[in-house]
């Protein structure tokens, strides 16, 4: 018993061990406000399996509680109620949510043809957020198609070092920092983060990236970037980078 707690302390000295794993550290999937929900069983078997729960919620409004939650994807709202717009309780409670710099909101959109009307209900709640987000008319990429997995990526920390990210039909945005571009369209990005650290705040152009429907998640650069999305703040901060409790010490060092 002796050499394991030596074994443990060296480690953690080391610095390969992270922190336990504390409370917070959960992911809402929110697509109340008429959102979409295209099946997200994989990107929540990846989320489960860093040790968060993974919810996934149409309620009428956002919950009253987010403390439990470190990343929250709001998908697509107003693409089945395009006048459901995010009332002001809701959008101090994200705001609030978003004031430590280890929570990161992602907004999920679509494009214009697809969305209709609804996209001013994502475009007004990213406003209400401090964001800098909105979307330009238009799509790229059609089908769910292994050629749809080149993109151009920055040196954004979400993309950092990747060589592409799945995408089926996406939008593309006018405004924020770009993240990644569609090969078809290198003036224009389709992911793209507020530019600040705080509020950290993500748009993603196309639903398909991270659901079940064209399997994206296959692909080893779109799994790294949704693993990122949990995993990395807006700040580039890798914390944590590895998630330990004692039971997979056990399992590793017995």
């Amino acid at each position: 018993m002796k050499k394991f707690a030596a074994l443990l302390g060296a480690l953690a000295v080391a610095g390969i061990l992270a922190a336990p794993v504390q409370a917070a550290d959960d992911v809402l999937f929110y697509y109340g406000h008429g959102g979409l929900n295209e099946g997200h069983a994989t990107l929540g078997g990846i989320y489960t399996g860093l040790g968060a729960n993974f919810v996934q919620d149409a309620g009428a409004s956002i919950p009253g509680d987010l403390s439990p939650y470190r990343l929250i994807f709001i998908s697509v709202p107003g693409f089945t109620d395009p006048n459901n717009y995010f009332t002001a309780t809701e959008t101090a409670a994200l705001n609030g949510f978003l004031a430590d710099g280890a929570h990161r909101i992602v907004l999920i959109g679509e494009w214009d043809g697809f969305y209709g009307q609804g996209q001013q209900v994502l475009e007004q709640l990213a406003a209400d957020l401090g964001g800098v987000l909105s979307f330009f008319p238009g799509v790229f990429d059609s089908g769910c198609f292994a050629y749809n997995c080149a993109a151009t990526n920055t040196t954004d920390p979400l993309v950092n070092g990747l060589t592409g990210l799945c995408k089926a039909a996406t939008s593309v945005w006018d405004l924020g920092t770009a993240v990644s571009y569609p090969v078809e369209n290198t003036s224009q990005p389709w992911v793209v983060s507020n530019g600040t650290d705080i509020p950290c705040i993500c748009g993603i152009g196309d639903s398909n990236t991270l659901s079940d429907g064209c399997g994206h998640l296959s692909d080893a650069n779109t799994l790294e970037f949704a693993n990122r999305l949990y995993l990395i703040t807006c700040a580039g901060d890798p914390s944590p980078t590895v998630r330990t409790t004692w039971g997979n010490v056990k399992a590793t060092y017995r």
